[in-house]
């Protein structure tokens, strides 16, 4: 009777550790792997603009620094809203250029853009999700105001860990009418992304917008240049983001998952063994 009592304890036990495994995997942790409610970051880039000097027709360059700070403010019908906030700021005079605020909304788990949320309607991503592959994917540009496709590039090793490269390189890009002229402008954008797979997690960005205009014969030449770049502060500060990320999520839906799956698998057919030997 004793043996029969452990075979029973030792098959249920397994059972449990299956059973657990798998709603952990489709239902808990789904819901954990969420973004949070209480999502705040804050990234820094550093650059340049380039703006056209009409009296001599050339550019002229200003340094910069900018600030992005994305903070959420709460969530509706399980939508995210998120305020993002930019500051560029003249690298060394350290004066406020230019700066926006605007609130959106996301999918918490594919990391969409949602639009009819917020005080901006997107579409496209707002960032990579969780399990990136190697396709194109649709962002929501803010210089251009609308989606460009983010086209998968290579993979490389980028300070110690796999990343994925993407590159959006679209152009001609509808850019209205130049001020005071009525001329129209065309637009450029060139973003070059390096991605964690695993985790979605950005670790490197760099973009140039470039705007062009018909201001000379022949082709329209460019008129204004904003260039910018994750600084190495952000950077490092992305890689260990998406290092802890990673392991996390490899832990929780591979490495854990399928050792306690076999730890389950393993004391159930110890107890079946058991149960037979008592029929003996």
């Amino acid at each position: 009777m004793k043996l029969k009592g452990w075979s029973l304890g030792l098959t249920t036990l397994g059972l449990v550790l299956v059973v657990f495994s798998l709603v952990w995997l489709l239902a808990i942790f789904p819901a954990m792997a969420k973004m949070p409610t209480d999502y705040e970051r804050e990234y820094t880039f550093e650059g340049f603009i380039k703006q056209l000097n009409s009296e001599t027709m050339s550019l002229d360059e200003i340094p910069t620094n900018v600030v992005r700070l994305l903070t959420a403010t709460g969530t509706q019908d399980d939508v995210l809203l998120l305020k993002q906030e930019v500051n560029f700021y003249h690298a060394q005079a350290g004066i406020l250029l230019t700066s926006s605020s605007e609130v959106y909304g996301l999918d918490r788990t594919t990391r969409e853009n949602v639009s009819g949320y917020g005080d901006m309607d997107r579409s496209g991503q707002f960032t990579f999700p969780a399990g990136v592959e190697q396709k194109t994917y649709t962002f929501w540009s803010s210089s251009a105001m609308t989606t460009l496709p983010a086209n998968f590039v290579s993979e490389e090793t980028f300070q110690g860990i796999t990343v994925y490269n993407f590159k959006i390189d679209s152009e001609n890009l509808d850019a209205g009418t130049l001020e005071g002229t009525g001329l129209l402008q065309t637009m450029d954008v060139l973003t070059e992304i390096k991605v964690e797979p695993v985790s979605g997690v950005p670790v490197y960005t760099a973009s140039t917008t470039t705007v062009k205009a018909p201001l000379l014969p022949g082709d329209p030449i460019p008129i204004y240049v904003n260039y910018f770049a994750f600084t190495s502060e952000t950077t490092d500060g992305m890689v260990d983001t998406a290092t802890s990320a990673r392991s996390m999520i490899l832990w929780a839906t591979v490495y854990g998952f399928w050792i306690v799956i076999g730890v389950g698998a393993a004391l159930i057919v110890v107890g079946v063994v058991m149960a037979i030997r008592t029929k003996e």
